[in-house]
């Protein structure tokens, strides 16, 4: 028998020790930078509600639930079981408990995310009133069976020729005292046409700047960060370790992500990473890193489940 309690403080890491046991094939390589589709590590600090369900006669973990708010009123949760205790009803208690716990917060829709190869998964959310929504492809390269040094070496040569400069995050903190405002507002019109699994009908929710300058202080290659600017303006960026890759709508199909990401490969390889683990839901950044030698692994399908207001 189990019980689901409220998680303490003393359950720290059981979501990872939990996910590695449902993933043992995502192994962390301090050479190859990856994000791992479906993993469930996606809560931020600040969270709604999290629980843990634990055997009653060893006291061992058997799983865990975290619910948080995306934006106002739609909500997603992670919700995990260890392979030897699926099958025992839990994750029925845990999502009935995520369930009730946004409800009561007033969500109108609740945001589920499942590997596309795990199709008992997807079967037991979609039985529970989760439609599909959005994919999010993921795509590996390994840099010693992908003949691309010599190829990708000019890349940014090829860009400079074009009359555009490529610089990187840390020359432009220096010598730029804008740099944030106007990495903010590229960053802004690039995700607008992104790919959403849970669209605002009123428009894409902005990226506070405070937000976007947290992840830029966070990024530890700024270097590695690169940066293409057209006449002082901010048109493009790409980096092997934060955020990815994206163009302004007014410079795309002209080759620009395509030229920066294989710049960003060759300084990779020079770096001395193996490769990269990298997702996207863009068909056209996905037919960029097919180009680049990047292989498809599995997909991570986003499911919403609109709730009804009870209040």
């Amino acid at each position: 028998m189990y019980s689901v309690r409220p998680w303490t403080d003393s359950d720290t890491g059981t979501d990872r020790e939990i996910s590695q046991a449902i993933y043992p094939e995502y192994q962390e390589e301090p050479n190859h930078p990856a994000w791992f589709p479906a993993q469930q590590l996606g809560a931020p600090r600040e969270v709604s509600s999290r629980y843990v369900a634990v055997d009653n006669q060893t006291g061992h973990r058997l799983a865990y639930a975290t619910l948080w708010e995306l934006r106002p009123r739609r909500y997603r949760f992670d919700l995990a079981v260890r392979p030897a205790a699926q099958r025992q009803g839990i994750a029925t208690q845990l999502l009935t408990q995520i369930t009730t716990d946004a409800q009561q917060l007033r969500a109108t829709g609740l945001q589920a995310r499942v590997r596309d190869d795990k199709p008992e998964a997807l079967e037991f959310i979609r039985r529970r009133g989760f439609l599909e929504s959005h994919r999010m492809g993921a795509y590996r390269i390994d840099f010693a069976r992908a003949a691309t040094a010599h190829q990708y070496q000019q890349a940014f040569t090829q860009l400079r020729d074009r009359g555009l400069e490529v610089t990187n995050l840390g020359a432009l903190r220096e010598r730029d005292p804008h740099y944030l405002d106007r990495f903010h507002q590229l960053y802004s019109a690039a995700r607008d046409a992104w790919p959403d699994p849970d669209p605002d009908p009123s428009g894409p929710t902005p990226v506070p700047f405070e937000r976007l300058k947290s992840w830029l202080d966070e990024v530890r290659l700024p270097d590695a960060f690169i940066i293409a600017t057209h006449r002082q303006r901010y048109i493009a960026f790409t980096s092997f370790f934060a955020i990815g890759t994206a163009v302004h709508p007014e410079y795309r199909r002209q080759g620009i992500a395509t030229l920066l990401k294989a710049g960003s490969i060759a300084g990779a390889q020079h770096r001395g990473l193996l490769g990269q683990t990298t997702s996207t839901a863009s068909p056209a950044m996905q037919s960029v890193l097919t180009k680049l030698g990047y292989r498809r692994t599995w997909s991570e399908i986003r499911l919403i489940r609109e709730l009804r207001d009870e209040t």
